[in-house]
């Protein structure tokens, strides 16, 4: 809760006057929100109040008629996810961060490949999560995997921590958990940014309460002052009333936050370590991201291959649209990377669209390279 008489920090991320239409329906329309490092900021609203499209705009991830982006001190009118991400922001969406075909593992495992200094599962566990390791995403519920995308923040330790919907799909004894590591993370120096409807778990944790509300937005204050603001109690909260004590930090077997990483010496140099981060990120981030576009490659180059050979095409021919197959490939291979819902989590281990696009189109240019060398060398 808001602490006593404290300065109060400058914004680290602040969304300002954002408008967006869809068709003729205008749902915001001069809409702002800022985020402190040490407080928690609660976005309200109701359903298709605007709550996630503001969010999306600030990150970069919906076009917008209007609206600017105040980041570390820079600002922007377009903002980047993918270039927001290595300097400690974290954005988990109100689903589709974890991508489904996956298993759980990985996930920990490029993030640590992303971002060294990460924690690690094994060492802090927040919201029970070890027993999905070996499972995939989409065998898990709606509440498991809320809490796998949550750990996977929460594990980041970033920044700036903007969650849309956290609680949704938890069962109760886990929305206290986690609004109680929510907490934590604030108290910890992150600047944490939260949306929902479980209005009491969200007001017992907030520093700061604002409101959404016919395309704009209202900074209520401290909750005690937006329970006891008139409009909003009457329009959004209606007959509700905050509970006598909602949430008082007791939960049973919560592990606290320690506010160190407990790094130790390992005896390895900044060298060392520089290398050793850049092989863990080639083989857990830029890896996959190849191993997907060589499938896509390998599967066009087959099926050109029967096409030539029933139409009698010589492989002469085959080699000379060598680059209107790569680009086929890259193009084929961003649609199954979407299919897949993989952009999200790519977003926030800081590869954007462009950074994937070249992954993709340098690995089909090196398999078509190899080919054409090979064909060359055949009799």
């Amino acid at each position: 809760m808001t602490g006593a008489a404290r300065a109060t920090p400058q914004p680290i991320f602040a969304a300002e006057g954002f408008a967006k239409r869809f068709g003729e329906t205008e749902v915001l329309k001069a809409a702002a929100v800022q985020v402190r490092p040490g407080r928690v900021t609660v976005l309200l609203g109701r359903n298709g109040s605007g709550k996630s499209t503001l969010l999306r705009c600030a990150l970069g991830l919906l076009r917008t008629e209007t609206g600017s982006v105040l980041w570390r001190g820079r600002a922007t009118l377009r903002p980047r996810i993918s270039r927001m991400a290595p300097e400690g922001l974290f954005f988990v969406p109100d689903r589709g961060l974890a991508v489904p075909p996956q298993r759980v593992g990985p996930h920990f495992d490029s993030l640590r490949a992303a971002y060294p200094g990460v924690r690690k599962l094994e060492d802090w566990d927040p919201l029970n999560v070890a027993p999905f390791l070996g499972a995939r995403i989409r065998q898990l519920s709606t509440g498991e995997r809320r809490r796998v995308e949550l750990t996977l923040a929460l594990l980041r330790n970033p920044a700036c921590l903007i969650a849309d919907e956290p609680l949704t799909g938890l069962a109760p004894n886990y929305q206290s958990v986690v609004t109680r590591a929510l907490r934590d993370a604030a108290q910890g120096g992150s600047a944490v940014l939260i949306t929902g409807h479980e209005v009491e778990c969200l007001m017992a944790v907030a520093d700061e309460v604002v409101w959404i509300v016919a395309g704009g937005t209202r900074v209520l204050g401290p909750p005690e002052q937006a329970w006891a603001h008139p409009e909003f109690a009457r329009q959004y909260l209606g007959r509700r009333r905050p509970l006598a004590n909602p949430w008082d930090g007791s939960e049973p077997g919560l592990p606290g936050r320690e506010s160190d990483r407990g790094e130790e010496g390992d005896g390895q140099g900044e060298a060392g370590r520089r290398v050793s981060g850049w092989v863990a990120r080639a083989g857990r981030v830029w890896l996959p991201l190849a191993g997907s576009a060589a499938a896509v490659w390998f599967a066009v180059r087959v099926s050109v291959a029967m096409v030539g050979a029933a139409a009698g095409v010589s492989s002469s021919f085959e080699m000379r649209s060598s680059l209107p197959l790569v680009a086929l490939c890259v193009l084929l291979t961003g649609i199954d990377h979407r299919r897949r819902g993989a952009a999200r989590w790519f977003d926030n281990l800081g590869m954007g669209r462009g950074a994937r696009v070249l992954i993709w189109g340098l690995t089909c240019l090196a398999l078509e390279f190899l080919a054409t060398a090979a064909a060359a060398l055949l009799p």
